[in-house]
């Protein structure tokens, strides 16, 4: 049977002090490993200390792994010359190794630059990638993973098993198979708390939410809809389309098309796009909805978006185009607009931020509505070795007019909240009802009842992988 969880999110719980994660067995320097050469890393694929059967792999050690992947991020990596000098014997795998080969630089605001470096199983990686997942349909969103601990339902997935177990949006758990969520903090239901969260095996769990009778849930096969609440909003000033987007995987391609079509039909003027949980993917569907937005009009021969390399990889620098055809060769249609409104908010990543920097290269108004942005003008190519998946930056892209020093997020031109009391496009919802606002007077609304505006409370923060927060390059596929 298939593993249940596609995604490494065990043990995001704590008894104390904060999330969880794999802590290295090492006490690394912080000196950069200048002037060493270090093997092709060609001649170190696959050699794996446990070789998988009907692959590449052949016998190896893990310390060939680990040399693996030191020259890998030294080849590839695109601060290459700032990591530090490790010793690969002190730490027990290669994944926990590769964890520490990345610069330690950090922004202006004081956050590290890198933020988007990890490793997961290769099994795992191509299943999230297809876009199907067991689980329960549920998107939390966490303002505290430790007591007293605070989650609650961001969003629930059509047809799932939470959906058909009566979950709405803003649901707060508090208790999972009996353990108090909000406060327990023993080990013993800690563990408990983590196996009905994100379950290693097929079984079912229990559920309270807001303090009512618990529920059974069981995790099961999703296919996941990217493109969803597509419909028209009439206003003083024209029709209004809106849909919201939530990630970028090749299936996304057909349900965009689809929007756009439906949206063009019914001749909107204006546009309102709900990233505020699409924390990227592949660049090409960016690029194809950014055309879709602005039109051939305003893209044609324009860049999308500049990818630079590090200084050994510069003839991979690449331009990407906006497409203005699919995967298909099918010519995909557009709404020819100058000004598109995005709501956003700390969730939105990557490739959603390249629609954002895309379209102000090309001068369309593009006005941000929620949180800032999480600040990730990088992505990177995942590489395959003896059975993991590992994800390290590779490149930087810049808009056409070569901007893209975004690493602190884009600000928001009017903060709203994330309005869990009601649903993502329901016109009362904060942050619509902001961005509606917003287009008609170009006055950001105050604080009104029942539209709360950001205040100082803690921003509840997505819980998700970091695999669900990329920007990756592959070859556009073409039939």
């Amino acid at each position: 049977m298939k593993k249940i969880l596609t995604l490494s999110l065990l043990s995001i719980l704590t008894a104390c002090g904060g999330g969880g994660g794999n802590v290295s067995v090492s006490t690394p320097g912080d000196t950069p490993q200048t002037g060493t050469v270090f093997p092709p890393s060609a001649t170190l694929a696959n050699l794996c200390a446990q070789p998988r059967s009907n692959t590449a792999d052949r016998q190896g050690t893990v310390e060939n792994e680990k040399a693996y992947l030191r020259s890998f991020v030294d080849e590839t990596y695109l601060w290459y010359k700032d990591v530090p000098t490790l010793i690969a014997a002190n730490y027990a795998t290669p994944q926990a190794y590769f964890n520490d080969l990345k610069t330690t630089a950090k922004t202006a605001s004081g956050l590290p630059v890198d933020q988007f470096h990890w490793s997961q199983t290769t099994e795992s990686w191509n299943a999230a990638s297809s876009g199907i997942s067991q689980d329960y349909g549920i998107q939390w969103a966490a303002q505290a993973s430790s007591p007293p601990r605070n989650w609650i339902v961001a969003e629930v997935a059509p047809g799932s098993p939470a959906a058909q177990a009566g979950v709405k949006r803003g649901d707060k758990i508090t208790s999972v198979d009996g353990v108090d969520f909000v406060n327990d903090a023993t080990k013993a239901g800690v563990a408990i708390l983590n196996e009905g969260l994100f379950p290693t095996v097929l079984a079912a769990h229990r559920f309270a939410f807001n303090g009512q009778a618990a529920i059974s849930l069981t995790p099961a096969l999703i296919n996941t809809v990217t493109v969803q609440n597509v419909k028209t909003i009439p206003t003083a000033s024209g029709t209004v389309g809106y849909f919201t987007f939530d990630t970028h995987i090749a299936k996304s391609e057909a349900e965009l098309i689809a929007a756009i079509n439906q949206l063009k039909a019914a001749n909107v003027t204006d546009l309102v796009i709900d990233l505020r949980y699409n924390g990227g993917g592949l660049l090409y569907i960016a690029s194809e909805l950014a055309y879709m937005v602005a039109g051939p009009v305003t893209t044609n021969g324009r860049i999308f978006e500049k990818l630079t390399y590090n200084d050994k990889l510069t003839s991979k620098n690449t331009t990407y185009p906006f497409y203005s055809s699919g995967t298909i060769n099918q010519s995909l249609p557009s709404l020819g607009l100058k000004h598109v409104s995005l709501l956003v908010t700390h969730g939105t990543a990557s490739a959603s931020e390249s629609i954002i920097n895309s379209l102000r290269g090309v001068d369309v108004t593009v006005d941000l509505i929620g949180d800032v942005t999480r600040g990730k003008p990088y992505g990177f190519v995942p590489q395959d070795n003896c059975g993991y998946t590992y994800f390290s930056i590779q490149f930087k892209g810049v808009n056409d007019k070569g901007f893209g020093d975004y690493a602190d997020g884009f600000t928001p031109t009017c903060k709203a909240a994330d309005d869990y009391t009601h649903l993502r496009g329901d016109t009362s919802e904060t942050m619509l009802k902001t961005a509606l606002s917003y287009r008609q007077t170009g006055i950001c609304p105050g604080n009104t009842a029942g539209a709360s505006i950001l205040g100082n409370e803690a921003r509840y923060e997505l819980v998700r992988p970091a695999t669900q927060e990329m920007r990756i390059v592959t070859p556009m596929p073409r039939s």
